[in-house]
């Protein structure tokens, strides 16, 4: 079978309230975890699909993310769109419209799957990732009936199932997306005040439209700093320990300190992760993610993020 070529949509043009203060001068998808932003770690599983053609929706603080991607991914065909106004995830998604013709897949820009995205698109179908969650009313919820989705529903109080939606998207034609989501629009459906793209799936559905589940065991809704900490313990597991310049330091793994980054006299970890451009000097961290260009001296810190703004 042949491989349909995808282009990814991600939309990263929130302003990430819930974790301010940290992204008070860069959107949070640039927030550091494990090393690198989460846009990088995003990305890594969108080229593992091998996909080469990404849409950005971008809006709030968006040029730091441009530069990033611009100086990091000149592999790739990009495309910026900017959304003006916050107005939700499906006004969000429409206005890729004009830069995306043919199957897509969407990925939210805070949003780390857990494993592969690869099973998503070689469905042939188009699919949803769903996880079963404890409570659902947070979530786009996922009604099903003998394995098959019937229904999709925005946050709702009273769930008809605990399958959540959490953030990766597979459609063979984008253009039924498009027209769907354009539906809701003119309707002026919203849910607290935002077109949803959990509205535009159950349209699709109406329209005779077959969507798949396909479930992974967990993802990272990097939406606080807690989740942001706990996100970088687990990822640091997985990872080698590295350290580039480490000079008279005690690394206490897991670590992580990027290439680039200059540690002197510290002690880290466990679970410290020092993304590139940071220095640290005389320093004591325990569960501490160092965002990237950070210059800390004499400092001890633990359970937090020190960033070049905040620290």
């Amino acid at each position: 079978m042949e491989q349909k070529e995808y282009t990814a949509i991600i939309p990263v043009a929130g302003k990430g309230v819930r974790l301010l203060p940290y992204t008070a001068h860069c959107p949070k998808t640039m927030l550091d975890v494990a090393g690198e932003p989460i846009i990088a770690h995003i990305l890594r599983q969108v080229e593992a699909c091998g996909i080469k053609k990404v849409v950005f929706i971008v809006g709030y603080q968006k040029e730091s993310l441009i530069e990033f991607i611009r100086t990091h991914y000149k592999h790739l065909d990009v495309t910026f769109v900017e959304q003006d106004e916050p107005k939700g995830l499906g006004h969000a998604i429409y206005l890729a419209k004009q830069a995306v013709k043919g199957p897509c897949l969407i990925v939210l820009g805070d949003t780390i799957i857990d494993g592969e995205l690869k099973p998503l698109i070689a469905q042939d179908k188009n699919a949803v990732c769903v996880k079963h969650v404890e409570d659902p009313r947070r979530f786009g919820v996922v009604e099903l009936q003998e394995g098959r989705i019937v229904g999709f529903e925005e946050k709702p109080e009273q769930p008809k199932s605990n399958l959540a939606l959490i953030g990766a998207y597979a459609f063979l034609d984008s253009a039924e997306l498009f027209c769907a989501l354009e539906e809701v629009i003119s309707s002026g459906k919203t849910v607290k005040n935002e077109i949803q793209l959990t509205d535009a799936l159950a349209v699709l559905l109406t329209r005779g439209l077959e969507i798949v589940p396909v479930e992974i065991k967990n993802w990272f809704d990097c939406g606080t700093v807690e989740i942001l900490l706990e996100t970088n313990r687990i990822l640091l597991e997985r990872l080698s320990a590295a350290a580039s310049v480490a000079l008279g330091s005690q690394i206490i793994g897991p670590c992580y300190i990027a290439p680039g980054a200059v540690v002197e006299n510290c002690v880290l970890g466990p679970y410290v992760s020092v993304s590139e451009g940071a220095v640290l000097k005389n320093c004591t961290l325990k569960d501490v993610i160092v965002s990237r260009g950070t210059h800390a001296e004499n400092k001890t810190a633990a359970h937090t993020i020190l960033d070049k703004y905040s620290h």
